[in-house]
């Protein structure tokens, strides 16, 4: 049972993956079309998160345990999951220092 629902899990994390980057792809392309202007801060936000998981897939392991044979997880994989949660780790981190640091600036404003 648990083996089934983390594969479904699987396949809802890559359907949404899909969705996403569709919708980062898609909507800069809309944007470039109708104005270039606007369209900067979208690839600006699109080379940050690239340069990112770039970061963070140097950083990351290829380490592949026992326990994820059965999945079928291989090194790469394992090194693309690993990139993967290092950046959010980074972009949770960022949001977070982000915010206080628009809270201070208002404060002192």
């Amino acid at each position: 049972m648990n083996d089934l629902i983390i594969n479904i899990m699987f396949i809802v994390t890559y359907i949404l993956l899909g969705v996403s980057v569709i919708g980062a792809i898609v909507f800069p392309i809309i944007n470039m079309i109708g104005d270039f202007k606007k369209a900067k801060g979208s690839l600006v936000g699109i080379g940050i998160v690239a340069v990112l998981f770039i970061i963070s897939y140097a950083l990351s392991g290829s380490e592949v345990l026992e326990s994820y044979e059965k999945f079928g997880v291989t090194a790469t994989s394992s090194r693309i999951i690993g990139a993967s949660l290092i950046m959010m780790y980074i972009m949770s981190i960022g949001a977070i220092v982000m915010a206080i640091v628009g809270e201070v600036y208002k404060a002192f404003k």
